[in-house]
């Protein structure tokens, strides 16, 4: 993934630089200029995925650069970096495209979570949610117990998972992660997987080189970091194997994996479902805090 900074001030431009480098969920390829004009131009030139840019600028502002790149039309994600911190101002960024203003000075976790939305998927899980057609005669969810046994094979054999109540929608339910799978031959979505916090830290045990200190900080952060990602998708992955359309008899596959830091309309409905569409259940290892998970068939 690209991100251009911009900023007429090198010492943030090293500053964010080496935010972006922590940063650690995806692989970044990074290119900073201190100059608005020049910006643009390597806008058009390099098509950066995500725009970073300061307010107060020579030349140009860092909001007549925001409009500028929009009037481009190009796919380029906006984010403003600045001392500004009038509302009235980042009510104007925002409306001019700015999907994010984060205020200076900053912690690379507040940068963090600012990227979070922009790099993680998010678009291509409303997408699939919004692609699905409810024209299957059966669901594909799998046995609970079958779950549990592949899951204790990938995770631990100490693991638990058991049936709960139906789970309602709230603020609690976010963030998140979710998973979507499909047929292999439509390639229609005909389930989708959604994790707590807790749920996410234990299917991430299945790989070694995460430690609790990985998983406390997930917790204590709200955000979860590229190896805790990789570990739940290489789990979420083998679990397809356990959903089973039962007219073909064959598995669906994991079609992508996402983490979700705030709710958005689509993932609020999977939650009103009907009782015979999905499966609301805990998992759960010793020592660990309890995780919950719904699983949704289409």
């Amino acid at each position: 993934m690209k991100i251009l900074i911009v900023d007429d001030s090198r010492a943030t431009l090293e500053i964010v630089r080496r935010g972006l480098e922590s940063f650690g969920y995806c692989r970044l390829s990074i290119k900073k200029t201190n100059s608005p004009v020049d910006a643009l131009k390597l806008t058009e030139e390099w098509s950066p995925d995500i725009l970073l840019t300061d307010w107060y600028m020579p030349d140009m502002t860092g909001l007549d650069l925001i409009k500028a790149v929009v009037e481009l039309g190009l796919e380029i994600k906006i984010g403003m970096i600045t001392t500004v911190d009038d509302e009235a101002q980042i009510k104007e960024a925002t409306s001019a495209g700015a999907r994010f203003v984060l205020h200076k000075p900053f912690e690379d976790s507040e940068l963090h979570r600012c990227l979070l939305p922009l790099v993680q998927g998010v678009e291509e899980s409303k997408q699939a949610l919004d692609s699905i057609v409810e024209v299957q005669k059966e669901l594909a969810l799998p046995k609970l117990k079958q779950l549990e046994k592949l899951l204790q094979r990938e995770i631990s054999a100490k693991l638990e998972l058991n049936n709960i109540q139906p789970q309602s929608f709230n603020e609690s339910k976010v963030p998140c992660l979710m998973a979507v799978y499909e047929d292999t031959a439509t390639q229609r979505p005909r389930a989708v997987a959604m994790l707590d916090l807790h749920a996410i830290c234990v299917f991430a045990c299945s790989e070694a080189s995460v430690d609790q200190a990985d998983l406390q900080k997930a917790i204590t952060t709200q955000l979860v970091s590229k190896g805790v990602l990789d570990a739940c998708q290489q789990v979420l992955g083998r679990a397809a194997l356990a959903f089973l359309d039962s007219q073909t008899r064959k598995s669906l596959r994991l079609k992508n994996v996402s983490f979700i830091p705030t709710a958005f309309d689509n993932m609020k409905k999977l939650y009103e479902k009907e009782l015979d569409k999905r499966i609301d259940f805990s998992c759960q290892l010793p020592g660990m805090a309890k995780g919950n998970i719904i699983l949704v068939g289409f």
